[in-house]
Formats: C-alpha cells, structure tokens, sequence
C-alpha cells in the first residue's frame, strides 16, 4: 500500500506504568512501623487493589499468548524478537520494545489488561517506522508483522468492540469510586470467559448468512450488499479505536467479512521485472477474490484517510476536493493531498494490478505476472477480472468506485 495514508503510532510519553509492588509496600509498613490491620480502611483497600492488579487469570494470558505465538512464529519475527543495544544508543529510541520483553512480561504476569498488552505491541511497530527508512528490510518487515497482528486481534475482537468500550466507559468514568477496580475487572473478565467459551460462536453463525449473502453478490459484480456489511461492521468500533486505524486495521476487518477459502490477501505480484527491487518491481493486491459460484474473479484495493488529516476542516461531507494532511513516512514530513486523489491514485494502482494478473503465473522475478504460491493458475477460457477501490474515512464514511473490467485467459484456484 502506498504511504499516502499510512501513519506513524502514536505514543504517550507515559507509556511505562508504575506498579506498586508486594514488596515496596511491605517496606512502607516496616518504615512507618505499622501493619495491615493497623491501617485504615481506605488505605488497606488501596494495598489490596494495588496488588490485584498484578494478579493474571490464565484466561487473560491464554488470550494474549495465543496472538503472540501467532507473531513469533512469523517468518519477519526474529528482526522484532530483541533490539540491539547499540540501536538505541544510536537511534536515540526513547521508549525500546521487543517481542522478547513482550514474552517475558508474559510469563511474569505483568500485563493487568489487554490495553497494555496491545500498546507494547503497537509500540514496536512505531518504534519500528520511527528509526528506520521506509524503504529498508525491517521497515517492510514491521507493515508486514503488523499486518498479521490486526488480523489476528480483529477476529478475537470484532464481536467484542461495544463490550470492550463499556469496560473502557466503566474504567474512566468510575476511576475514582470505591468499586471502580471491582467493576473494571468484573468487565474484563466477562470479555476473556466469553473468548475462552466461544459465546461468539452463536453470533457468527447468525452473521454467516449475510456474510455469504454479501460475498456471492460481489462476484456477480454486486458490490452493495458488501459495502452495507461494511459499513455495520465499522460502526461497532469505538472511537477510543480511531486514534490507531489505519489500512492494516481495515484489511483485517474486510478479510474477516469474505469465506476463508475465496479470497487471497496481500497477493503478490512481479509488476515489471526490469526494474530493481524496491523500485517497482513488485506489487501487492491488497485482496484477491475468487469466484465459487459467480462470474467474476474480483481484486480490492483499501485505501484509510484517519480523521485527524481533515478534522481542521470540521465538514462532515468529505467531498473529493477535501484537503488532506498526512505524514509521509517515506519523506518524512507533511504533506497535502484531497480526497479525490487517494481514489484516483488507488484506481490507476488497481488497474496496473488487474493488467498484471491477466497474465497469469510470472515464470520468474525477471518477468511480469503473480508470483504467488498460494494460487494455482492455468489456462482457460476467457474469465473475467474486476475490481473496486474502497476508501474508508475514519470508519465514519465509505467511498469506492470500479475500475474497467479485464479478460484473463486463466483460471485461479487457492492451493
């Protein structure tokens, strides 16, 4: 995807929490010579809750070790696994992160919720583009990681969205009540039984339908009904998830709305073998959908405009000659488009990969055509390619258009 509407992480320069620990209260106690009955009540029930906070249920850590496994064993870990130490001399990293810290505060039950586990993960990857060139190998590496990271934690938590918001909601708004830690983690473990048990599995049995419904409209080159489920799905997010969107986070929740068996993410594609790497040479189609019962085989391309470029604005029209402001990773400064040029951009993008996959399989990395070993190709009668461009804008609104249909003399099957 290009860097037009990609951006950097934020992070609070308060990331690190301090954690009041049995030990530095005990040391209190002694200092003060006093003991745990002596203390009024207030104070014994902020010792207690202080501690409970250190407190991990096995479902919490079963929650976050099943994604973490799911990264580590990714084939681009091991440039995530342990920073180096000079790196950070040199690079000036304020806030260093690793999946082998991550592992460790794992296996030492340091994570009290879900948030923290999540913002030490996110803070690699913006650690990651932060200090490194967005055309160098653990750059690219970091999209790709990151990508795998919102996957697997939309399809644990796009049922969960609107019950995660009120934990958030219960959190602050009580904070200072006498039973705020009580309901936060009565909240919070209402969220992990109901990962552990599957109570979700009614809820995606009833989606199943529509989903299905949406998918076999899109390969007879409806894509409304698509677009509608969308649209529902976006809206369950909180806004609190706005801040940390991007087209990583919209790729996921689209990939989880098409059969598992239909559909290629990131497909690769060798676009002009003449030309070098990093400069052209290859491409890839955000999503590739295959036909089961319909027509046509259709391409997507996402494209995320956050709301933060356009907010200075205040108009809720998002026209196509709406300015955006953006930061470009690559250039490493700001810089203004409108709306209409990310869908334009994104439709020549789309049309150049469309052209390419009507050639069928590339012969090599010298050639042009899909270079991917996910999908079988072979020849056939004509078949028909089509594609749409979907632009979302802060999960508040989506834009799409189609880009002209190409005739493919091959057949494309998922191995």
């Amino acid at each position: 995807m290009p860097v037009v509407t990609s951006f950097p992480k934020k992070t609070s320069k308060d990331q690190s929490a301090i954690i009041t620990t049995v030990t530095s209260l005990s040391k209190e106690m002694i200092e003060q010579n006093l003991t745990v009955a002596s203390l009024p009540k207030k104070k014994v029930k902020t010792s207690v809750e202080n501690f409970s906070n250190t407190l991990q249920s096995n479902k919490l850590i079963n929650f976050c070790y099943d994604i973490f496994h799911k990264l580590e064993n990714n084939p681009y870990a091991h440039l995530f696994y342990k920073y180096n130490e000079k790196d950070i001399i040199d690079k000036a990293i304020k806030h260093p992160m690793d999946l082998f810290t991550v592992n460790s505060k794992l296996e030492n039950d340091q994570y009290t919720n879900l948030e923290e586990f999540e913002n030490d993960i996110r803070l690699i990857f913006c650690n990651c583009y932060t200090y490194n060139d967005a055309k160098s190998e653990v750059y690219c590496s970091g999209e790709v990681l990151e990508s795998v990271f919102n996957k697997k934690w939309n399809e644990k938590l796009i049922f969960q969205t609107r019950r995660k918001g009120e934990l958030k909601r219960v959190r602050d708004n009580d904070a200072d009540t006498d039973n705020s830690f009580t309901k936060f983690q009565k909240k919070q473990n209402q969220i992990l039984e109901e990962y552990e048990n599957n109570v979700n599995h009614h809820i995606i049995n009833d989606t199943l339908p529509i989903i299905a419904s949406a998918y076999e409209n899109l390969v007879i080159d409806n894509i409304m009904p698509f677009i509608e489920i969308l649209k529902t799905f976006l809206s369950t997010r909180s806004r609190m998830s706005l801040s940390s969107a991007n087209e990583s986070m919209l790729q996921a929740i689209v990939e989880s709305l098409l059969p598992l068996k239909y559909h290629i993410p990131e497909l690769s594609l060798v676009m002009d073998g003449k030309k070098p790497k990093g400069s052209g040479r290859f491409g890839y189609l955000d999503i590739f959908i295959l036909k089961g019962t319909g027509d046509n085989y259709i391409s997507l391309e996402l494209k995320y405009i956050s709301l933060v470029g356009l907010i200075r604005n205040q108009n809720t029209k998002f026209g196509a000659n709406e300015p955006y402001t953006y930061w470009s990773k690559e250039h490493k400064t700001t810089n203004q488009t409108t709306i209409g040029e990310v869908l334009n951009n994104g439709i020549d993008q789309l049309e150049s990969y469309i052209n390419i996959i009507s050639k069928g399989k590339a012969v090599d990395y010298s050639s042009s055509g899909v270079y991917d070993e996910r999908i079988k190709i072979t020849k056939s009668d004509s078949n028909i390619l089509k594609g749409y461009v979907i632009l979302v804008i802060g999960f508040r609104r989506i834009l799409w258009r189609p880009v002209e249909e190409v005739i493919s003399n091959y057949t494309y099957i998922k191995v």
